[in-house]
Protein backbone atom coordinates (compact mmCIF):
# COMPACT_ATOMS: atom_id res chain seq x y z
CA UNK A 1 0.00 0.00 0.00
CA UNK A 2 2.80 2.37 0.68
CA UNK A 3 4.43 1.81 -2.55
CA UNK A 4 1.25 2.44 -4.38
CA UNK A 5 0.58 5.38 -2.53
CA UNK A 6 4.67 6.78 -3.63
CA UNK A 7 4.34 6.12 -7.07
CA UNK A 8 0.57 8.15 -7.01
CA UNK A 9 2.32 10.73 -5.20
CA UNK A 10 5.34 11.16 -7.82
CA UNK A 11 2.79 10.96 -10.90
CA UNK A 12 0.53 13.51 -8.84
CA UNK A 13 3.93 15.97 -8.69
CA UNK A 14 4.57 15.22 -12.32
CA UNK A 15 1.64 16.50 -13.64
CA UNK A 16 1.45 19.36 -11.91
CA UNK A 17 4.91 20.15 -13.22
CA UNK A 18 3.56 19.68 -15.88
CA UNK A 19 0.36 21.72 -15.85
CA UNK A 20 2.03 24.36 -14.50
CA UNK A 21 4.94 25.10 -16.71
CA UNK A 22 5.04 28.59 -18.65
CA UNK A 23 5.27 27.78 -22.48
CA UNK A 24 7.56 30.37 -24.11
CA UNK A 25 8.70 31.35 -27.83
CA UNK A 26 11.52 33.12 -28.61
CA UNK A 27 13.12 34.98 -31.66
CA UNK A 28 16.69 35.62 -32.85
CA UNK A 29 17.75 37.90 -35.46
CA UNK A 30 20.87 37.71 -37.28
CA UNK A 31 22.20 39.84 -40.80
CA UNK A 32 24.40 36.94 -42.33
CA UNK A 33 27.81 38.23 -44.06
CA UNK A 34 28.31 40.72 -41.06
CA UNK A 35 24.67 42.40 -42.01
CA UNK A 36 26.54 44.07 -44.81
CA UNK A 37 25.25 43.73 -48.91
CA UNK A 38 26.31 44.53 -52.02
CA UNK A 39 24.24 47.51 -53.70
CA UNK A 40 22.44 45.42 -56.31
CA UNK A 41 23.10 41.48 -54.34
CA UNK A 42 21.31 39.68 -51.83
CA UNK A 43 22.15 38.78 -47.92
CA UNK A 44 20.16 36.45 -46.41
CA UNK A 45 18.60 37.49 -42.57
CA UNK A 46 18.82 34.07 -40.30
CA UNK A 47 15.69 34.16 -38.21
CA UNK A 48 15.52 31.49 -35.60
CA UNK A 49 12.30 31.20 -33.53
CA UNK A 50 12.87 28.24 -30.61
CA UNK A 51 10.54 26.64 -28.50
CA UNK A 52 11.82 26.83 -24.55
CA UNK A 53 9.41 24.53 -23.32
CA UNK A 54 10.59 21.26 -21.80
CA UNK A 55 6.69 19.34 -21.90
CA UNK A 56 5.24 21.06 -24.48
CA UNK A 57 4.87 21.56 -28.16
CA UNK A 58 4.07 24.60 -30.49
CA UNK A 59 0.77 24.05 -32.57
CA UNK A 60 0.26 24.74 -36.06
CA UNK A 61 -0.91 27.79 -36.85
CA UNK A 62 0.56 29.60 -34.09
CA UNK A 63 3.80 31.50 -34.46
CA UNK A 64 3.48 34.56 -36.84
CA UNK A 65 6.97 35.80 -37.46
CA UNK A 66 7.01 39.92 -38.78
CA UNK A 67 10.10 41.04 -40.21
CA UNK A 68 11.04 44.82 -41.10
CA UNK A 69 14.10 45.91 -43.12
CA UNK A 70 15.02 49.41 -43.60
CA UNK A 71 13.18 50.85 -47.10
CA UNK A 72 15.63 53.07 -47.29
CA UNK A 73 18.58 50.92 -48.08
CA UNK A 74 17.23 47.40 -48.54
CA UNK A 75 14.12 45.45 -49.76
CA UNK A 76 12.63 41.96 -49.36
CA UNK A 77 13.06 39.76 -51.86
CA UNK A 78 9.82 38.31 -53.40
CA UNK A 79 11.01 34.79 -54.06
CA UNK A 80 14.86 33.05 -52.56
CA UNK A 81 13.59 33.03 -49.29
CA UNK A 82 14.34 29.28 -47.36
CA UNK A 83 11.69 28.19 -44.91
CA UNK A 84 11.44 25.07 -42.76
CA UNK A 85 8.88 22.94 -44.06
CA UNK A 86 5.40 23.56 -43.27
CA UNK A 87 6.06 27.17 -42.83
CA UNK A 88 4.44 30.01 -44.92
CA UNK A 89 4.50 33.58 -46.21
CA UNK A 90 1.61 35.40 -44.87
CA UNK A 91 2.20 38.84 -46.66
CA UNK A 92 5.26 40.38 -48.44
CA UNK A 93 5.18 44.39 -49.21
CA UNK A 94 9.04 44.70 -49.49
CA UNK A 95 9.79 46.44 -46.16
CA UNK A 96 7.84 44.29 -44.45
CA UNK A 97 7.43 40.10 -44.07
CA UNK A 98 5.20 37.97 -41.88
CA UNK A 99 5.36 34.46 -41.33
CA UNK A 100 3.38 31.67 -40.27
CA UNK A 101 4.44 28.31 -38.78
CA UNK A 102 1.57 27.05 -40.91
CA UNK A 103 1.71 23.32 -40.79
CA UNK A 104 4.63 23.44 -39.01
CA UNK A 105 4.77 21.38 -35.29
CA UNK A 106 7.86 22.99 -33.17
CA UNK A 107 8.68 20.63 -30.56
CA UNK A 108 9.80 20.82 -27.15
CA UNK A 109 13.12 22.50 -26.75
CA UNK A 110 13.53 23.00 -30.80
CA UNK A 111 13.56 25.34 -33.05
CA UNK A 112 13.34 26.49 -36.77
CA UNK A 113 15.73 28.70 -38.93
CA UNK A 114 13.76 31.25 -41.53
CA UNK A 115 16.58 32.51 -43.99
CA UNK A 116 15.00 35.49 -45.37
CA UNK A 117 16.25 37.18 -48.75
CA UNK A 118 17.17 40.66 -48.47
CA UNK A 119 18.23 42.75 -51.17
CA UNK A 120 20.43 45.85 -51.24
CA UNK A 121 18.80 48.63 -53.20
CA UNK A 122 20.71 52.27 -52.14
CA UNK A 123 23.57 52.31 -50.95
CA UNK A 124 23.84 53.39 -46.67
CA UNK A 125 23.58 51.99 -43.02
CA UNK A 126 24.24 50.74 -40.86
CA UNK A 127 20.43 50.54 -40.24
CA UNK A 128 18.27 48.59 -37.81
CA UNK A 129 16.24 45.36 -38.93
CA UNK A 130 13.58 44.01 -36.39
CA UNK A 131 12.03 40.77 -36.02
CA UNK A 132 8.84 40.31 -33.95
CA UNK A 133 7.37 37.27 -32.86
CA UNK A 134 3.36 37.20 -31.94
CA UNK A 135 0.84 34.16 -31.47
CA UNK A 136 -2.11 33.49 -33.91
CA UNK A 137 -4.94 30.78 -32.42
CA UNK A 138 -3.68 27.73 -34.11
CA UNK A 139 -6.18 27.84 -37.46
CA UNK A 140 -5.11 27.91 -40.76
CA UNK A 141 -4.12 30.81 -42.23
CA UNK A 142 -2.46 32.02 -39.03
CA UNK A 143 -3.65 35.25 -39.36
CA UNK A 144 -6.19 35.87 -36.42
CA UNK A 145 -4.53 37.18 -33.02
CA UNK A 146 -4.09 34.29 -30.17
CA UNK A 147 -1.62 33.40 -27.33
CA UNK A 148 1.17 31.39 -26.15
CA UNK A 149 0.26 30.55 -22.23
CA UNK A 150 2.96 31.84 -19.81
CA UNK A 151 5.08 33.12 -22.76
CA UNK A 152 7.50 35.63 -21.83
CA UNK A 153 7.10 38.58 -23.96
CA UNK A 154 10.57 39.99 -23.32
CA UNK A 155 12.19 37.40 -26.25
CA UNK A 156 9.59 38.47 -28.57
CA UNK A 157 12.07 41.09 -30.74
CA UNK A 158 15.09 40.53 -31.87
CA UNK A 159 17.58 43.15 -34.13
CA UNK A 160 20.20 43.18 -36.33
CA UNK A 161 21.63 45.59 -38.79
CA UNK A 162 22.25 45.81 -42.43
CA UNK A 163 24.99 48.17 -44.61
CA UNK A 164 24.37 48.16 -48.20
CA UNK A 165 27.87 49.08 -49.85
CA UNK A 166 28.92 49.30 -53.68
Amino acid sequence: MKLFKLILLGLTVSFSVMSATSQNALINVLTQNSGIVNKGKTVFLEVTVNNTDAYLFIGIYKIKVQISVPPAIASIATKDHILPTGWKIISNDGSVITLSNGKDIIAENDARTLLIAINGTKIGGPLTILGQLSFSNGEEPGTAPGTLKGDNPADNSSTSTCKVIR
